[in-house]
């Protein structure tokens, strides 16, 4: 009897250490970002414009004036903004695929779904493929009307229920609940009196991603007669100087069809592009916001 139960005693601690984590599964290195909370309240300090007070948010995230004060150690992250479920995504997902870069996508709601709400042609497909290629999908609003102005300036309800709207209808496309970490406001706008974006960003535990190097690729779809239009050279060629003059940092593109046809070559030439310190390198947007918050050494 004292064998059996000894036996009985063995298989029972067999079973537990099988479905307890290990260290390593419980803090695998590639754990998704997550600040030191001690770190949070640097940002009252650190988004004090000249003679103001500070903004009264704590929440973490990727400012407009971070390239003025980060250095992010040569390495860049790639997000896309106003991806729509067509062959431009599918393009930038093969050229992502290809290089093995991983992006985050901001997406839109509405641009995936049917006035009636229903899903769009290869709506459930991309999206499903994004994830499984190993990009984030982050969020930029269902109607990507800026936050700062008309009924949402400083209505956190009403800025909730935009989030809220968007995150339920990338829920419904992809058919289960995708947690979302990161927001980026449309046109990059926040900063209201009572800073009611960030206040429901800090509520929702997600953090704000601006940028800080910018292609201005949208100015491609101008007609060439327009003085704000941009070829594709100029392009590439603003995009690689802002990422070597700020030493990285998150790259602002998107999800149009002229972004998608350059897609390839700005890879390549951001691959290519080295400052006096080195090569640029492609990393994740995690990474770049452990660069930023981080234990300090």
């Amino acid at each position: 009897m004292e064998a059996v139960n000894a036996r009985l005693a063995a298989a029972m601690l067999i079973l537990f250490a099988a479905v307890l984590p290990s260290e390593a599964q419980q803090a695998p290195q590639d754990a998704p970002f997550v600040p030191q909370g001690e770190r949070l309240e640097i940002l009252k300090k650190w988004e004090k414009p000249p003679g103001a007070k500070p903004p009264p948010e704590i929440v973490a995230g990727i400012y407009e004036r971070d390239y003025r004060r980060y250095d992010f150690g040569n390495e860049i992250a790639i997000t896309i903004d106003d991806a729509a479920p067509n062959i431009s995504l599918e393009r930038e997902l093969d050229i992502l695929k290809k290089y093995e870069i991983k992006a985050v996508f901001f997406i839109i709601g509405s641009y995936f779904v049917s006035r009636s709400g229903k899903s769009l042609p290869r709506a459930k497909e991309l999206l499903d493929r994004l994830v499984k290629e190993g990009h984030e999908i982050g969020s930029h609003t269902y109607w990507h009307r800026r936050l700062d102005e008309g009924k949402y300036r400083d209505d956190r309800a009403a800025i909730e229920a935009e989030l809220d709207l968007n995150q339920a209808t990338i829920d419904k496309v992809l058919g289960y609940h995708y947690p979302i970490r990161y927001f980026r406001p449309p046109n990059g706008a926040h900063a209201t009196p009572c800073y009611a974006v960030d206040r429901v960003l800090l509520a929702k535990g997600q953090y704000l991603t601006n940028w800080t190097i910018t292609s201005f690729d949208w100015n491609m779809r101008y007609k060439p007669t327009n003085p704000e239009h941009l070829t594709a050279e100029k392009v590439i060629a603003r995009t690689v100087k802002q990422a070597r003059e700020e030493s990285g940092g998150v790259v602002l593109l998107h999800g149009f069809a002229a972004t998608a046809l350059i897609f390839e070559d700005l890879v390549n030439a951001l691959f290519s592009a080295r400052n006096k310190r080195g090569k640029l390198i492609f990393s994740t947007l995690d990474e770049i916001m452990r660069l930023k918050y981080g234990p300090q050494s």
